[in-house]
């Protein structure tokens, strides 16, 4: 089982787990597990003034250096240690008290990640590398906590998600025509809706197909494939 980028068998496996379809058992980062005990409180109230929200603790030098071009247009809150703007790995808590999961706990800063995401209209979602199918929790995250993701990864991302529910920041120009209509759609109450519109709906089209691949239904779905692996039948038990 390899979740990673790069996907790559030893050559020993009967079975391969990886994030792309076209492996033997297909597990995607969707669903439940990747995000147990994190939707503790979710803000109905967008913050109006302060439009994105960014936070990466891995300080990759390319996503860096994206983040830094896209945000340097919108006014945003940067809360992990790379390009952190708000004065520290929990100042989510100072800013919004709500999301104090445990007032007798040593706060840890995944454990307010929804919350605090959920106050912002958008959330940067940058992957550690652009390879297809490749789509993980930075991005389901950012959905699950209501906001609207911007998203750089998968050139297939639209394979995975509900429709019209993210902003691809690689089908633009320019930093700056995708920053002008951030703030547009920002404006449009009406535009910012209907990013929303598929929440009415549930889990639906592709989402739905992404949703029962995830790592939630994996044991059912690993069984299956030994099973017929062994030339039985999995329905059958």
């Amino acid at each position: 089982m390899d979740l990673e980028a790069g996907r790559k068998r030893s050559g020993f496996e009967d079975i391969f787990i990886s994030y792309h379809a076209e492996d033997d058992v297909q597990s995607t980062y969707a669903g439940g597990l990747f995000h147990n005990n994190r939707n503790y409180h979710l803000s109905p109230f967008k913050n109006n003034d302060t439009l994105v929200y960014w936070s990466s603790s891995r300080c990759l030098p390319q996503r860096n250096q994206l983040a830094k071009n896209i945000l340097r247009l919108l006014p945003h809150h940067s809360f992990g240690k790379c390009l952190n703007n708000v004065g520290g790995l929990d100042m989510a808590l100072s800013l919004y008290p709500e999301c104090t999961k445990d007032p007798n706990a040593t706060p840890q800063w995944w454990d307010h990640l929804h919350c605090a995401m959920s106050h912002y209209k958008f959330v940067l979602a940058i992957e550690n590398t652009y390879t297809e199918s490749y789509v993980t929790e930075k991005l389901f995250y950012a959905l699950d906590s209501g906001s609207v993701p911007i998203y750089f990864g998968a050139p297939n991302v639209m394979d995975f998600v509900p429709p019209h529910s993210i902003i691809d920041g690689t089908k633009y120009k320019s930093m700056e025509e995708l920053a002008d209509y951030v703030k547009t759609v920002a404006n449009d109450p009406v535009a910012y809706a209907e990013y929303h519109a598929w929440r009415r709906c549930g889990v639906m089209g592709n989402y739905g197909f992404t949703r029962a691949a995830s790592l939630d239904t994996l044991p059912c779905r690993l069984c299956e494939a030994i099973s017929r692996r062994g030339g039985r039948d999995a329905t059958a038990f």
